[in-house]
């Protein structure tokens, strides 16, 4: 009892169904917490150096992503990003 479907029917439908798909993926990215780098930056804006620009040692050090702590990586693993 299925109903046949010509080919540009079929591709209307796969079209929206692509598009409704792609638009359910942006939106569950953009409620997880924004796109790329923005999203980067703006967590940066948000942190508080916890030790005066002071990394080794700092208990934060290994998730943060302030400039200094970029920095101090950078340099700890022979200059590899």
């Amino acid at each position: 009892m299925a109903e046949d479907l010509t080919r540009r029917e079929f591709l209307k439908s796969a079209a929206r169904l692509a598009l409704l798909a792609g638009l359910g993926v942006l939106g569950l990215r953009l409620l997880r917490g924004g796109v790329g780098a923005a999203s980067g930056r703006l967590r940066r804006a948000q942190q508080a150096c916890l030790n005066q620009g002071v990394c080794r040692g700092c208990t934060a050090y290994s998730g943060c992503g302030l400039p200094a702590a970029l920095s101090a990586r950078r340099a700890l693993s022979g200059g590899r990003p």
